[in-house]
């Protein structure tokens, strides 16, 4: 399970474009976005090094692992 904190998610449009961008590079990906916590969990075989990419590459800079 990989986590990351991402500070700048405040609405239901960032949670969409979240699990966009986390599913573009793992379609299989199992995403929970707790927009509360500002928290993302994701089941994936996918590097982290590519999901934090693709994150930042989204528009969320203020990520953390």
């Amino acid at each position: 399970m990989q986590r990351y904190k991402i500070d700048d998610m405040s609405c239901g449009h960032c949670v969409s474009t979240v699990e966009k961008a986390i599913r573009g590079i793992d379609p299989a990906a199992k995403v929970n976005v707790d927009l509360g916590t500002k928290e993302v969990s994701v089941e994936t075989t996918a590097d982290s090094g590519m999901i934090a990419q693709a994150l930042k590459t989204a528009g969320y800079d203020s990520l953390r692992l």
